[in-house]
């Protein structure tokens, strides 16, 4: 496995959860596409509910066919749902309860039993699994836990923080990893109305080249990290340190287990005890920064405060995924209007990492 600042290719800004009006989007398919290319995304993965939707890639953006599959409810509408991402085929049958199955919108909506079966049959298709909107969802740990052969799960869905505040679904990467489960973190739109709800959250894609077999091969390696705003430019361990580049911050943290961990802060707050700014922009923020770990223990995290988004949410965030071989660590960066949060990254055991720990570096401005 790969590091993805290291590897040879191209960075692919990637919208991974759109819709159009073929399921229960608001523009056909070529608006909808342009929408995206006018925004700057590299990649736009349709993903209508349960409807294949074939458009034809533009001179900007590499258009990838997929779909949002959903399994038997675990209650009264509490549908777990996963984005099949590069599939050519959706079953007629994939086994779920019929009971459940429905027409909606222009979709017929229908389940498989559970979450492994739906990524048994992408997987066997060719294409990449990603658990949908896990804390909008209401999913338990204990389901998430269960599931074999996904690739990984939506860690911050834009439009679920949106409607009711539950679109950062960290905690519960958090908790999975630390259990052992190794999935890769992403950050989408879940685009329905681009005036609406495009370009508040997307995942960076460090392909081989701007193909869709290399990318969904980077997708399945981890090789990408998912963003808000900010940009991680590099993360690497140096001796018993770990130092991240990023934008501008306003702060930078090692977050591990529990309660261990350490920061700086751009701010006349800050406390230089195990970590270190070593390099500030003109305006006295932060865009690179040394943490020491504990024991290989570590994982660079930003925070920051910035103005509202042009669609008025009040945070922007990102995250670095990266591949790990055995445990995993996590970095992420965030730039905020109100109370800082952070996403997390998997961190290559490569680099020593050998413990979950997790990482935000947050900017105060620009985005990435």
């Amino acid at each position: 496995m790969s590091d993805p600042f290291a590897a040879d290719g191209v960075w692919l800004k990637s919208a991974l959860h759109t819709h159009t009006k073929r399921s229960d989007g608001e523009l056909d398919p070529a608006a909808h596409v342009r929408h995206h290319e006018w925004m700057g995304f590299d990649v736009c993965v349709i993903t209508d509910h349960w409807t294949l939707t074939d458009e034809p890639s533009t001179s900007r953006t590499l258009v990838v066919t997929g779909a949002e599959l959903a399994v038997d409810p675990l209650g009264e509408g509490r549908f777990t749902e996963i984005l099949a991402i590069g599939i050519d085929d959706i079953p007629a049958d994939p086994g779920g309860d019929r009971t459940h199955w429905q027409r909606i919108d222009n979709y017929d909506f229908r389940t498989f039993p559970d979450l492994t079966a739906a990524g048994r049959h992408i997987s066997g298709n060719g294409g990449v699994s990603v658990i949908a909107h896990p804390y909008w969802s209401g999913l338990p740990l204990e389901v998430l836990l269960a599931a074999d052969g996904i690739e990984g799960i939506e860690l911050f869905n834009s439009s679920a923080e949106r409607e009711n505040g539950r679109g950062d679904a960290s905690y519960l990467w958090d908790m999975t990893l630390e259990a052992g489960k190794g999935f890769f973190g992403f950050a989408t739109d879940d685009c329905h109305y681009p005036g609406f709800d495009i370009g508040d959250a997307w995942t960076m894609v460090r392909a081989a080249e701007r193909t869709e077999p290399a990318f969904l091969e980077a997708l399945r390696t981890g090789m990408t990290y998912a963003s808000s705003g900010p940009t991680i430019r590099g993360v690497r361990l140096d001796g018993d340190a770990v130092e991240v580049e990023c934008s501008a911050a306003s702060s930078v943290v090692l977050m591990s287990r529990y309660e261990t961990g350490w920061g700086v802060r751009a701010d006349a707050r800050n406390r230089e005890e195990d970590a270190f700014i070593l390099e500030r922009d003109p305006a006295g923020l932060i865009v690179r920064a040394m943490v020491r770990t504990a024991g290989g223990i570590a994982v660079p995290t930003a925070r920051g405060h910035g103005p509202r988004g042009p669609t008025g949410l009040d945070e922007r965030a990102l995250t670095l995924a990266c591949p790990s071989r055995t445990h995993a660590g996590r970095v992420m960066a965030q730039m905020s209007g109100g109370p800082s949060r952070g996403f997390r990254g998997i961190l290559p055991a490569d680099l020593g990492f050998n413990e979950t720990t997790r990482g935000v570096v947050t900017s105060r401005r620009g985005h990435g």
